[in-house]
């Protein structure tokens, strides 16, 4: 690690723990030099990546400034602010399933059109794995995820696709506090076994309700542990 990453790292971590508050001005380059005991180059490298990042603006004879990362960011920025702050609050939450139930119930119909004996045979192991290892939630995670993945591999949509990849580090958090919650693997598999009748009958309109009742599970599962807790916030366990 370079001390141009070191910096970066460090500052970005500051901005999301909110050390520099949103629309604060970060400390003059100057200061960032002695701060780091960096050269100019380094910190000037470092604000570049925070600026490619989505975290801070440079505003001409003025500064740089942290911006509103959370609704103005990009999904390599939630990504981010995920992985340090190891939280995600309610209503990104929901955003996050309002998305997916609008992708993947679609999906998951156009999947019942284009789909092959060699691909309900994936699907029928997937969760032959979930079922043998309902106790682990790491094979849930990686399950969950192959599961629908190749869905939305089979829907053929190429941009919901590259969208869905680019969530993969937002999926694997959510999943993995939900498959923390009792009933939670049982209620999982249920539903999965439903959804992959009804894309073995080739049942378009099946597979997009049962899709959406896969994710409505999961919606209503997780606030509902939210809500227990008295927190607005889903934190990691």
């Amino acid at each position: 690690m370079t001390l141009a990453d070191r910096i970066f790292e460090g500052m970005r971590n500051d901005i999301v723990l909110g050390v520099y508050p949103v629309h604060s001005r970060l400390p003059s380059e100057r200061d960032l030099v002695e701060k780091y005991n960096a050269s100019r180059f380094a910190v000037r490298e470092a604000i570049s990546r925070l600026i490619q990042s989505g975290f801070v603006i440079t505003q001409p004879q003025s500064g740089t400034y942290v911006v509103d990362f959370v609704h103005e960011g990009s999904i390599e920025t939630l990504v981010q602010v995920l992985r340090i702050r190891r939280t995600i609050d309610a209503e990104t939450m929901k955003s996050l399933m309002q998305f997916r139930l609008q992708t993947e119930s679609q999906a998951a119909a156009d999947a019942a059109r284009h789909i092959q004996d060699s691909d309900i045979e994936y699907l029928t192991d997937i969760l032959r794995r979930k079922r043998e290892n309902a106790a682990s939630v790491e094979k849930l995670v990686e399950a969950d995820y192959l599961f629908h993945h190749r869905i939305i591999l089979l829907s053929g949509n190429r941009i919901t696709q590259l969208i869905f990849k680019s969530f993969q580090p937002v999926y694997m958090f959510f999943t993995e506090f939900f498959y923390s919650l009792d009933d939670a693997a049982a209620s999982s598999l249920r539903l999965n076994e439903k959804l992959l009748r009804a894309l073995t009958v080739r049942d378009a309109a099946g597979a997009g309700k049962a899709m959406t009742e896969i994710l409505k599970n999961g919606e209503r599962k997780v606030l509902a542990a939210i809500k227990r807790t008295g927190s607005k916030e889903l934190y990691l366990p």
